[in-house]
This record gives structure tokens, sequence and C-alpha cells, in this order.
């Protein structure tokens, strides 16, 4: 319970101590403090909600006890806020969430980056308490619309400052997560779908990779591979007798620093190989034997692991995807026909957003639901870690049933028997065999 004491004056004064000149009370005798007449008068004395000792200063009786009624409140309700804490910026306590964050390597510094130019840019300076205010987050979004930031950016940004605010809510400092508001809206854009390429396309942009790549081009359509993961394919992941591949690690950028990783979200798996694709893989290891690289796990100082990978570049080092994607991949882009040669004087080719490598994986997808593979099925080769995830991106891509159900309910209206053929009634024909990636690649 919060209790009201007045700083000027004892509370339990000796009989002959003088009273106080200035002020008079008809119900206690008047003694002066120390403090008297210095800094304000009544001061709130409570136990926060871990039973440390709190006060809290104020010039007018009416003031404190309108605080310890408040305070009162707050204790009771689990609600209480450290009012001096509360004054620190939101850039030191940024910096806490940051430190405390065990996410790995490339993941923390991509926070560093975000905290440090979009949140300690503009609110760094503020003081957690004025962060109190849903006007605050949605003005702060409004800035970073205003910034000509795409609306996944923005969300992207969002979610770290909410998990920010929410650290400080846990931690005792705010009484609610102001991002969490009904009041605050980010702003909505329609989700592209994805367009998958033609299997024209998809030969065209292998055949223009490097000779030493091609076979890499292929393994991202045949069996779905993100980059890095093609990138960090060894000749131990390959089980050709039983026609599987095995995706157990990925080449990735921290920072600038190559690293060998767990594929992303640490699904290890299988994915089938077909005959095919199997059959230029082992072209390739003929025309370039697979070459032992060396790098750190995980981080740059991690421990070093060595494995025989398919796929390296002219000196037999890992690829790098900044380069590999500024050189070989717009090349390859630009002998398909997806974009134009470079123009004179200019230093890059033309930026193609839609057009990385990602783009043989959604093939791949595209190519197996067309052949009707079940979404729990490809969810598992992609590395997926939801199947419903699957089926919301892909979900445009799937074998479409409306002409069947116009026939069907055409012949409802008519009273049409449905022909007798000996096979069981129904509107679906049975599934088609899939065929896979690879060889369509190949047909």
């Amino acid at each position: 319970m919060a209790d009201v004491y007045d700083r000027w004056h004892k509370s339990h004064p000796k009989p002959d101590e003088t009273q106080c000149s200035e002020h008079k009370s008809r119900t206690r005798r008047m003694v002066p403090t120390s403090d008297h007449g210095i800094g304000k008068r009544w001061q709130v004395r409570y136990r926060d909600l871990d039973n440390h000792q709190r006060k809290e200063n104020f010039h007018t009786r009416a003031e404190a006890d309108k605080r310890a009624a408040e305070v009162d409140v707050e204790i009771r309700s689990g609600s209480y806020v450290v009012p001096a804490e509360t004054k620190q910026t939101l850039g030191a306590y940024a910096q806490k969430w940051l430190d405390a964050n065990s996410v790995g390597p490339t993941t923390a510094l991509r926070y560093e980056a975000t905290v440090r130019n979009h949140i300690v840019a503009h609110l760094g300076r503020r003081e957690l308490r004025s962060l109190n205010k849903p006007s605050v987050i949605q003005g702060w979004i409004r800035t970073l619309q205003d910034g000509g930031f795409e609306v996944s950016t923005i969300e992207g940004i969002f979610d770290i400052l909410s998990s920010i605010l929410g650290m400080a809510v846990e931690d005792g400092l705010l009484p609610k997560n102001p991002c969490k508001s009904k009041s605050v809206k980010l702003p909505t854009a329609t989700k592209k779908k994805i367009v998958p390429w033609s299997l024209e396309r998809v030969r065209a942009v292998v055949v223009g990779l490097p000779e030493r790549f091609q076979a890499g081009g292929k393994l991202a359509f045949g069996c779905g591979l993100r980059q890095g993961e093609v990138f960090g394919f060894a000749v131990e992941d390959i089980d050709f007798r039983g026609g599987w591949i095995h995706v157990n690690r990925q080449v990735r950028l921290v920072g600038t620093k190559p690293v060998f990783a767990l594929p992303k979200g640490n699904r290890i798996r299988s994915v089938p190989l077909s005959a095919q694709l199997a059959t230029a893989l082992k072209a390739h290891m003929r025309r370039f034997p697979p070459t032992a690289v060396t790098l750190p796990w995980a981080k740059p100082n991690g421990e070093p692991k060595t494995f025989r990978l398919l796929f390296v570049d002219e000196k037999g080092r890992a690829y790098n995807r900044s380069v590999f994607n500024m050189g070989a991949w717009k090349r390859a882009l630009v002998a398909a026909g997806v974009i134009p040669p470079r123009e004179r004087g200019a230093r890059y080719l033309q930026a193609a957003p839609e057009d990385g490598m990602h783009a043989l994986r959604h093939a791949y997808a595209s190519v197996l639901l067309d052949a009707g593979e079940s979404i729990k099925a490809l969810s598992e080769y992609l590395g997926h870690s939801d199947p419903g995830f699957t089926l919301r991106t892909y979900t445009h891509l799937l074998p479409s049933s409306e002409s069947r159900t116009r026939k069907a309910m055409d012949d409802a209206f008519t009273g049409a028997e449905p022909q007798e053929t000996g096979e069981p009634q129904g509107t679906s024909p049975p599934p088609a065999k899939p065929m896979c990636p690879q060889c369509a690649l190949a047909a």
C-alpha cells in the first residue's frame, strides 16, 4: 500500500523541538526537517512488485494522494512499471534487446542493421514511457511509408519494434505494447502471385549458365533446392542407388564471410532424385570432380568443416551468392532473353528481383503440382515448416477442376444420366502419374 509523507516536517517530533514558523496544523505539531523548503514537499512511498522500496515526490498533497491511489491500483492489477526505468531511451533498451537475442549470426546482423537504421534512427532518443501511445507508433509507420519502403519491409521492421516493446512490457517498463493497439494499422498491399517460369525459360537459363554450374541449375530445378543449398551440396549427399538426394547444409554469408550452416529453418530433408538428373550429376562429376572446401560452421569463428562440394567457382572456392547473382546468373538471364544486355556506359545489368535463382524452385513446385503431387509431399521436399504455408504460396497453381464442375451441374440441370463405364462414378479423374522436373527439362 502506498503512503503519503510530508518531507518538510517530522512525522514524530520530540516535545522540546521548535515548531515550524511557516506551516501550521490543527491535528499535529509541525516541526521542520533538514529538508524544509528544499524540493517537492510531498512524498509517496511504497513497495513495488519486486518488494523494492520506491519513492516519488510531488508539489501538492492532492498530487501525492492521486499518485498513491494509482500505485495501489497498478500494484494490485500487476500493471505497475518503475517510473525511473521508463525514462531510459528506446535506443538504450533496443541494444539490451539485441544483446539478449539468441538468433543465428546472420539474423543477428540483420536485426542490428534494422534497429540501427529504421528504429533507433527515428525513435532512438525517445524515452520508453513516451512510446506508450499508439499515435507515436502510427506516425513512425507513416515515416517509413514516406521513405518508399515496400509493405513487406515495413512489416518486418514493425515486427522487430513490437518484439522490443513486448520485452519492455515483460520487464515491467511499459503497461502494454502500443504496437498491439487496435488503432495501429500497417499498410496493406495486394500479395503478388508467383508466376512460375515456363519450361522453355528454365531450359534457356540453365543453358546460359557457366558449364561448371549448369548441373547446379538442373539440381535447383530438378529437386527444388534453394541457392545456398546448391552451393553447399556435396558428393556424400547423393544416394544414386536409392534415388535420393539429402539436403544437409547450405553455404550462406554472415556479413561478408561464407560459412556452412544447416538449411533454412534447420530442416534437413531428402528429395527424390530422378534418373535423368542422376545422369546429369554423374556427367558433371566426371567433368568437374568434387572439390574439398573448408569453411567455419554457422559463424565466422565456428568449427571448421570440410565437404566435397559439387559446385565451386573457377578458383575452387564455395560460390559467393553476391558475386554469382551479379555475374553468372545475370548473364544467364541475358542469354535467355529474360533481361536485356547491359547498355553502353551502364555499370550493372538490369535488376531482376522476380527472376532470381529462386525462380527454379518455383518452377519445380509448379511442375509437381501440375502432375498431381500432394501439397504435403511438396512441402516436405521444399523444406517448408508447414504444408499450410506451401498451400498459401502455391494454391493458385493447383490444377483447376472448374471444367468438371460445370459439366456436372449441366448434367444435373438437363437430367442426363452418367454413362455406364464400369468405373466408379465421380467428378474427379484418377491422379496423373507425376513427371519429375528433370524429365520435363529433358523433354
